[in-house]
């Protein structure tokens, strides 16, 4: 079986082949789906190094643009530019259109925008966090089932011997190692982009509330 799965890879070099044969035999087959986490954890990790990027998010440059606009009375010449990325454009494009609108219901719509765009930040994450959990579990199964593959072995044998008892342990503890070497990676990147999502939010809000501010300044004085 495995060697029909990696007969599928002919992008990698017959001994780089040889040496995932003999990971996944020593593993067994919970290898399978434990090298199946490992490859979604890193393209969600990858990915959302890519599109968390701090300075593609929060922009003072952004800022400033909206600042002025409502400097200017809110001007459709003086409409800032789109960026890709940018919260806090993708939040005042989606508003600005209906403005002016009173404080309550523009408080409304700000938290329903917010929330939008905090969903489209955590994307992944939940896949993340969901490897993080069942890689061990997949590890320690793969443990558990060489185990009993062990044992019986050795009761087929008829007598236990301590090299093939220690032998066949060392093999079935393999998968649990990996579990976690999966698991352990998957559940710090969970983290650390959770704590950095949030930092992101803050900081938009905050750059929100002055703008906010700034039209309702400028409301009065009108």
């Amino acid at each position: 079986m495995i060697s029909r799965l990696l007969s599928v890879l002919p992008f990698f070099s017959p001994e780089t082949l040889d040496q995932i044969k003999i990971i996944l035999e020593k593993g067994g087959v919970m290898m399978i789906p434990l090298g199946i986490c490992s490859f979604i954890a890193l393209l969600i990790i990858v990915e959302r190094l890519l599109s968390l990027r701090m300075n593609r998010l929060v922009s003072k440059k952004q800022f400033n643009a909206w600042k002025r606009w409502f400097d200017f009375e809110m001007s459709r010449m003086e409409l800032p530019r789109r960026k890709s990325g940018s919260i806090l454009g993708a939040i005042l494009f989606s508003i600005e259109g209906h403005l002016p609108l009173p404080k309550e219901r523009l408080e409304e719509r700000l938290a329903d925008l917010a929330r939008k765009e905090k969903h489209r930040l955590e994307r992944g994450l939940v896949f993340l966090d969901t490897i993080a959990g069942i890689a061990p579990l997949f590890g320690l199964l793969g443990t558990a089932l060489g185990m009993v593959e062990v044992f019986s072995r050795l009761s087929a044998i008829g007598e236990a011997k301590i090299s093939a008892l220690s032998s066949g342990i060392s093999e079935a503890l393999f998968t649990t190692v990996t579990g976690l070497c999966i698991g352990i990676p998957a559940l710090i990147a969970f983290n650390l982009f959770s704590r950095h999502i949030e930092r992101i939010l803050l900081i938009t809000e905050d750059q929100l509330n002055v703008l906010i501010d700034d039209y309702y300044q400028l409301i009065v004085k009108n």
